[in-house]
């Protein structure tokens, strides 16, 4: 594989971090660069945080840390990572 052949990507935020609450939080996903096909989007632990195929993530009401996986298409040939905490305190995304 050359230089040329090498396609970059990546997802942001990297580290969602919300205080916990009876309300729902959103937070749209961005892709940078370019993925093989369309991006697919998975929560390790959905119950602490959903995560819809749009790559809108929704938090908040259960206390926790998960994983969001982020695939680069269908056959997921390349992964990302973004990490989700819901716990007392203030909000904060990065």
């Amino acid at each position: 594989m050359s230089v040329d052949q090498v396609q970059y990507w990546d997802v942001f935020p990297k580290v969602i971090k919300v205080s916990q609450d009876s309300e729902d939080v959103t937070v749209p996903l961005s892709i940078r660069g370019s993925t093989v096909g369309e991006p697919v989007f998975e929560s390790l632990q959905p119950w602490i945080a959903e995560v819809g195929s749009n790559g809108r993530v929704t938090l908040g009401r259960t206390a926790g840390s998960t994983m969001i996986l982020v695939y680069d298409s269908e056959a997921k040939t390349s992964i990302r990572y973004v990490q989700v905490e819901v716990v007392p305190g203030t909000i904060e995304v990065s």
